[in-house]
């Protein structure tokens, strides 16, 4: 299946979750979702009728709060040599989708198996796709990749997009290999998720994240 396409200004901002409570970090995300949703969160409590069974449910900082610790809570049960990135994409000044989501993994690179990096992100289709992929070729300033994305069905997830994406990276210790994945619904997603995933893969080539695995030196 060929991911639908839309004629929009779309823009990403995206960043790495630590794994363990960082005030700086914490504070970051507060302020940036009070500048992209604060509005509209606080039109939305307006707009609560005052004579309510119960008072409007959260407030912009609430939001910000619960958001930075569910993402804490989850970078913090990965694998040392995994990262989470979240994000979120604007069309023009309008966040539009957000937060999203997205796995990387770093590996040892493994240039005597060419083939496996096609495999493992599912060039070829998972079980769970129900049209062929769409396959694209991404060239980065440190290193060339792929980007799959398939339109897929699960018991827990219903029908969803997924984008599963391979770089093979130059860095000074030699080549990694990072894999990224995430799944989204919606056909709005649908449709932009993918340059989503490939702005990531700039991202990543640009400034390498630090990590720790005895896979990689």
């Amino acid at each position: 299946m060929t991911a639908p396409r839309i004629d929009l200004d779309i823009s990403w901002y995206w960043d790495y979750v630590p794994p363990a409570a960082d005030e700086v970090w914490t504070a970051t995300v507060h302020d940036l979702l009070s500048e992209w949703v604060g509005a509209k969160v606080a039109a939305a409590r307006a707009a609560w009728p005052a004579d309510a069974d119960e008072e409007f449910p959260f407030t912009a900082e609430d939001m910000g709060a619960a958001v930075a610790r569910d993402l804490v809570e989850r970078a913090g049960s990965l694998e040392t040599n995994c990262r989470l990135i979240w994000g979120a994409g604007f069309v023009g000044d309008d966040p539009r989708w957000l937060p999203l989501l997205v796995l990387a993994e770093f590996r040892e690179a493994r240039p005597e198996d060419p083939a496996y990096l096609m495999a493992t992100v599912g060039a070829d289709g998972f079980p769970d796709d129900v049209r062929a992929p769409q396959v694209d070729y991404v060239t980065t300033e440190k290193g060339d990749g792929v980007r799959v994305f398939a339109l897929a069905r699960s018991e827990g997830e219903g029908l969803h997009g997924r984008v599963n994406a391979a770089l093979r990276l130059q860095i000074a210790a030699g080549e990694v290999d990072v894999l990224l994945s995430t799944r989204v619904s919606g056909l709005d997603k649908l449709a932009v998720i993918g340059p989503g995933v490939e702005s990531i893969m700039h991202m990543i080539a640009a400034d390498p994240p630090q990590f720790r695995s005895p896979e990689v030196s």
